[in-house]
């Protein structure tokens, strides 16, 4: 069997020069999300932080379930449908999303808050989906010079934009935060738009033939579905407890959690280069027929090697977190100097999920997701309720570390299970 699955994976691991690339543009990204974080951490109080933190949090719950399961949706039938049809047709779905749903949902609540930011929240749903969408077919087309490059770009620009509008113009409250997401992803949707434009002519390959909506339907239905509701139990998992603990404690309170929440979760940087890398890889896995059982091996070298790696991180930032916190915050988030290496615990365990996810979004196991994100996100509710009250911010992090461990161990179990290897 070992020889079966070598031979089979061989063909598709190109040289190690693209992740070499990746792992280098999530460096520089890191550094300026760290430059990011640093001058919020000095520029913005907590109270306002948390209040741009549960606004956020509510876009992210619309993006996730309305953009996140149609581009994951996309990235699988790139490997099975006509490029160009393929592009198209998921470049009309969002603008269908973005041009009606978003700004109804945005209108709605502005008129019933009495509050204009919903409108800079929908600009920068819209900017944020397509820029993914974007930079999303650079990763599935194997262009991981361009995607790196677009990925520093956006990161350097955020810094820029939040230091124009937050340190010279003193926009420090929440709404300057709004103002500095919508222009950065205003800004970045035009690139992605542009470049798509360009992908969708470059494809010779039924130049003008029409686009098979059944079929792509059909697979947008069958794969997509399950990915919406996973949209809303993932965020269960990641993000509501921000409003329960706005239901105990107050916005400056859920301003320190994030922020310490948002250093424990920088793991994610030394993920994505490795679920950037393995996704096509995988998928290729697909195209060529192969067993889903074939990609276990690949999946499961790169994750020892980064729970190795990560590991050993996170035991050196709990050991420096008062130095970390200083460096990388301020003292007056000094209560968030503790949630971050409780968090990076669980984001150990979170992150080594997504790596064994990389098989079951490109062999169409997404049922599998949904069961374990469905049952993690309980789990982890159910730890919230019971520790908030106890802690307050620490009890919410203490949840997190335990809630993304079980979430993990069933997720190796489902992994490893014969069941759902064939």
């Amino acid at each position: 069997m070992n020889s079966v699955t070598n031979r089979a994976i061989q063909p598709v691991i190109p040289m190690s020069k693209p992740l070499t690339v990746l792992v280098i543009g999530q460096m520089v990204s890191a550094l300026m999300a760290f430059i990011y974080g640093k001058l919020t951490a000095v520029y913005i109080p907590p109270a306002e932080l948390g209040d741009y933190s549960l606004l956020f949090t509510t876009m992210t719950l619309l993006h996730g379930f309305l953009v996140t399961p149609t581009i994951q949706s996309f990235k699988v039938a790139f490997a099975r449908f006509s490029h160009r049809q393929t592009i198209r047709f998921y470049r009309r779905i969002l603008l269908l999303i973005f041009l009606t749903v978003l700004p109804t949902v945005a209108l709605l609540a502005g008129l019933y808050y009495h509050n204009p930011i919903f409108g800079l929240i929908w600009l920068a749903a819209f900017g944020q989906g397509m820029y993914q969408f974007g930079n999303d077919y650079l990763n599935v087309s194997g262009q991981y010079r361009r995607y790196v490059l677009i990925q520093i770009g956006y990161a350097a620009s955020n810094v820029l934009i939040l230091f124009v509008l937050v340190v010279l113009l003193k926009q420090q409250t929440s709404v300057g935060l709004w103002q500095s997401l919508t222009l950065l992803n205003s800004l970045f949707a035009v690139l992605a738009y542009w470049q798509l434009v360009r992908a969708i002519h470059g494809y010779e390959s039924l130049s003008e033939t029409a686009i098979d909506w059944p079929e792509l339907t059909k697979s947008f239905k069958q794969y997509g579905g399950p990915l919406f509701s996973l949209a809303f139990w993932g965020w269960i998992s990641n993000y509501a407890d921000r409003y329960l603990l706005r239901l105990y404690l107050t916005d400056a309170d859920v301003g320190q959690y994030v922020m310490g929440y948002s250093l424990g979760s920088k793991l994610l940087i030394l993920v994505a280069p490795m679920l950037t890398f393995l996704s096509p890889q995988i998928l290729n896995l697909r195209t060529t027929q192969q067993p889903s059982i074939i990609a276990n091996p690949l999946l499961l070298r790169y994750l020892g090697r980064y729970v190795v790696l990560a590991g050993a991180g996170c035991f050196i930032f709990y050991l420096n977190r008062d130095w970390v916190g200083n460096l990388l915050l301020s003292d007056r988030y000094k209560p968030a100097f503790l949630v971050g290496p409780i968090v990076a615990v669980g984001y150990l365990f979170l992150t080594s999920i997504h790596l064994l996810e990389v098989k079951w979004y490109a062999f169409g196991q997404t049922r599998l997701v949904l069961f374990h994100n469905v049952a993690g996100a309980i789990w982890t509710m159910a730890l919230a309720v019971i520790l908030i009250p106890l802690f307050g911010i620490l009890g919410a992090a203490l949840a997190t570390l335990f809630g993304f461990a079980g979430q993990f161990l069933l997720v190796i179990w489902l992994f490893l299970s014969e069941k759902f290897n064939r």
